[in-house]
């Protein structure tokens, strides 16, 4: 039935051998070469005569063995089919005649061939990802594909940890995210960060932290592994990725990073919307415990700073935490709040909300310093 259902698959391959017809032409084939009766083959697909010729005249010739391989399963001789394209891998190692028999096996419902044929074409593929959505269609179970199908060089595994990043299997990624994450590289960083952010975003506290904390240790990120709230201080521009600050695009407001100075500049219009959140970043707690935020400020030109406000929300339930407002006067502001159990991620996002009956806030407020500790 797998034949049957994908011989689709086998027809659009030999449609695309025989719509090679211009390649050649003008670099001087002669009629007693093999790419002469090739071509001539892709002209008139229904004689046979031209194919096998081409063969005759140069055995090494991988297109006209696929071709045959190709056409022999169209006509539901899978023996022939497998023996052609099986002499087309033998005189040709790179990456079309492993991904062609691949697609034969998976097509026939051989699988022990097919997993074999995906890992060799793995190694040679310039671009995998093809290769990797046919071994998804193999099978479900990502040890399998990993084992069977992915090589243990590194371009290859990077590539495939992108690939199941790209496409939302991110189950499937976490072992491959250890296994990076244990010796990073710079041409890890992305990826890993895309990690991170995936296992924040699905509350995945333990995966993300593991990998935040590989990467400060690598020295691929400018904090320190223990820290409660990685670039408090403002010290670095901020990554807007992992646990770090995420300013977030909001008209008629702005947020801007001055790391020499060590500030956090949030400009407020008067134009900008009634609600709106400013900036947020995750936050790695300890149900149970109690902390003790801080932050250092100073208003300018804010007459009126009634609105902002920064606050925890559990990153689960979205439930509120702690709000702290930013008065208006003042240097600093000093809130202490218990985690509840099962909350062992949370936001801390800056809001502003117009309160009722006044103008909308203009100006601006400069942050320099946050700190987030357990209380005593």
């Amino acid at each position: 039935m797998l034949y049957r259902v994908l011989t689709g698959g086998a027809m659009a391959l030999l449609s695309g051998l025989c719509g090679w017809r211009s390649a050649r032409i003008g670099l001087g084939i002669t009629p007693d070469s093999a790419a002469y009766h090739f071509q001539l083959w892709q002209t008139h697909p229904e004689l046979s005569a031209d194919l096998d010729m081409a063969i005759a005249l140069n055995p090494r010739y991988t297109a006209a063995w696929i071709a045959r391989g190709l056409k022999a399963e169209l006509a539901g001789d899978l023996k022939t089919a497998e023996d052609n394209l099986l002499r087309a891998a033998g005189v040709d190692s790179a990456y079309l005649p492993s991904w062609t028999l691949a697609n034969f096996y998976l097509r026939a419902g051989n699988l022990e061939g097919f997993w074999e044929r995906a890992g060799q074409a793995a190694r040679v593929a310039p671009d995998p990802a093809a290769l990797f959505q046919l071994c998804w269609r193999a099978s479900s179970d990502p040890v399998e594909i990993l084992a069977r199908a992915i090589p243990p060089t590194p371009q290859v595994r990077r590539a495939y940890l992108n690939f199941l990043l790209s496409t939302s299997r991110f189950e499937a990624a976490d072992s491959l995210a250890d296994e990076f994450a244990q010796a990073s590289q710079e041409a890890d960083l992305d990826s890993l960060l895309r990690y991170c952010d995936a296992a924040l975003g699905r509350h995945e506290t333990r995966h993300a932290v593991k990998i935040w904390q590989a990467l400060s240790a690598a020295r691929l990120i400018p904090y320190g592994e223990g820290d409660a709230l990685p670039n408090g201080d403002l010290a670095f521009p901020p990554l807007a990725r992992g646990l770090d600050w995420r300013p977030i695009s909001v008209e008629g407001a702005r947020v801007s990073f001055d790391h020499p100075t060590r500030q956090m500049t949030v400009s407020l219009s008067g134009r900008q919307p009634e609600p709106c959140n400013l900036i947020d970043r995750y936050v790695v707690l300890q149900p149970g415990v109690r902390y003790k935020f801080r932050f250092d400020y100073e208003t300018r030109d804010l007459p009126s700073a009634e609105g902002l406000a920064w606050s925890f929300f559990d990153a689960k339930s979205d439930a509120e935490l702690l709000t702290a407002v930013v008065p208006t006067t003042g240097s600093t502001q000093t809130l202490e709040f218990t985690v509840p159990s099962g909350c062992d991620l949370a936001r801390l996002v800056l809001r502003y909300r117009r309160p009722p009956g006044r103008v909308r806030a203009e100006g601006s407020v400069i942050f320099r310093r946050f700190t987030l500790e357990r209380a005593h």
